[in-house]
């Protein structure tokens, strides 16, 4: 059951990010996607996760951006597209799932569930957001 999630959700991932990755031809084998899920209507809290999640990723990991290694991205788990991600990672509210890709493949991923916890202390949000991606870097 967990190769088939694996692979339903590979799927998805190429047809979500594949505008993205097709502007990277040469994208590294190994990777890191950060997707932050969010209803389609977001609270001023869930705009601030949000924010910090992003902000984080790209300033954290600039150069791995650049060299396509690190990607961030907002999903809206309420789109009836992204309905194969929410089953995927279990999504039943407002978070951060960092995942690991090698040869195309989802390996590994975390649900950043403290983001919640962290979100009234900007630098502490920041701090757990990239130890997290960076944990995952090859």
């Amino acid at each position: 059951m967990k190769r088939f999630t694996a692979n339903v959700l590979f799927v998805h991932l190429a047809v979500l990010f594949a505008a993205s990755m097709a502007q990277a031809a040469d994208t590294p084998n190994e990777r890191v996607i950060a997707m932050y899920f969010h209803r389609t209507e977001r609270c001023p809290t869930c705009q601030r996760m949000g924010g910090y999640s992003e902000e984080a990723v790209k300033a954290g990991f600039a150069d791995q951006i650049k060299a396509g290694q690190v990607a961030f991205y907002d999903v809206d788990f309420q789109a009836p597209q992204n309905a194969r991600l929410v089953k995927a990672y279990r999504i039943t509210g407002p978070t951060l799932i960092v995942a690991k890709i090698a040869d195309n493949k989802v390996t590994s991923h975390r649900n950043l569930e403290e983001i919640w916890l962290k979100v009234r202390d900007k630098s502490a949000f920041f701090r757990y957001v990239q130890e997290n991606v960076d944990a995952l870097l090859p």
